[in-house]
């Protein structure tokens, strides 16, 4: 029953911090967003640090969690820049190639056994998601190919995690290594960027209204919490992994776009079609499947 509590908890976790994250594009420049989030989510991965006993780190370790944290840098690199073509909705229409190959590598190289009800519900859950995320009008564009590129390379960004996991039976350690070098990679990337840019430009003008500085706090605020959300969600989606549920956490958190699109209706009144209830009843028939 944990097996599948787990990841349950970690779609809940990331539905509310993609969310958020939502709720921030237009507000804040998408570079800060990746920043803030990628930064923010070092901190529960650092208290579950306090909480687990006797961590040793290999150089097998090191090496894997920076590799890693390679890939994790990319593909924040590479999403946030989507957004500034397409919303998060729209993007949200690549994360499903994310869990494909999660599913798929811990099927075909990790040799994890599943029950025979696991693979119908997976093509259940896929097929809703993908009626979810894609609408009447869609159009394939270069920040939605940025998009699907950045959730490819998610999908191995767990490669290298899950074997540093699975050698040292345990996710803590392999998580934060990859989480921060993600981080600082990511920072020395956009800085860099945002110094190519100052030094293009002859006139910077800045806006330092209290009314301005208020909003900007408490969006700077917000995109800490869903940082700390996001974090948390790969905490307990690693330790999916050490307990040897991958296929079943990739399966169950393959949901989120059908959950993003109901606390879309909920939170931001958008409207879903028909073709979209049905995708969402699929992905929870497929939920339900995994839960016999």
């Amino acid at each position: 029953m944990l097996e599948i509590l787990i990841p349950a908890f970690v779609l809940i976790i990331w539905t509310a911090s993609n969310t958020l994250i939502k709720s921030l594009t237009g507000k804040m420049e998408s570079d800060n967003i990746a920043l803030v989030v990628i930064g923010a989510g070092i901190v529960p991965m650092t208290l579950s640090i306090f909480m687990t006993p006797h961590l040793d780190i290999a150089e097998t370790t090191l090496f894997l969690g920076v590799t890693s944290g390679v890939f994790l840098s990319l593909g924040y690199i590479l999403f946030y820049k989507s957004l500034k073509g397409e919303n998060l909705g729209s993007a949200g229409v690549t994360i499903n190639m994310q869990q494909i190959i999660v599913i798929s590598f811990s099927l075909l190289v990790l040799k994890e056994t599943v029950s025979s009800l696991i693979l119908p519900a997976v093509i259940l859950i896929l097929i809703g998601s993908m009626m979810v995320t894609i609408k009447n009008g869609f159009k394939i564009n270069r920040y939605l190919m940025l998009a699907a590129l950045a959730n490819i390379i998610w999908g191995i960004y767990y490669m290298p995690l899950s074997f540093a996991i699975l050698s040292l039976h345990s996710s803590v350690m392999p998580l934060l290594i990859a989480r921060t070098s993600g981080f600082i990679m990511t920072f020395i990337a956009f800085e860099t960027l945002f110094m190519y840019r100052r030094m293009r430009q002859r006139h910077i003008t800045s806006v330092t209204t209290p009314n301005y500085k208020a909003k900007l706090s408490f969006t700077l605020m917000l995109a800490v919490v869903a940082g700390i959300l996001d974090g948390s969600g790969n905490v307990f989606y690693a330790l999916s992994i050490s307990q040897g549920a991958l296929v079943l956490a990739g399966a169950l958190v393959a949901m989120l776009p059908a959950t993003l699109a109901l606390s879309g209706k909920f939170l931001f009144k958008e409207k879903l079609s028909s073709k979209q209830y049905i995708g969402v009843l699929l992905s929870v028939a497929g939920a339900l499947l995994i839960a016999l």
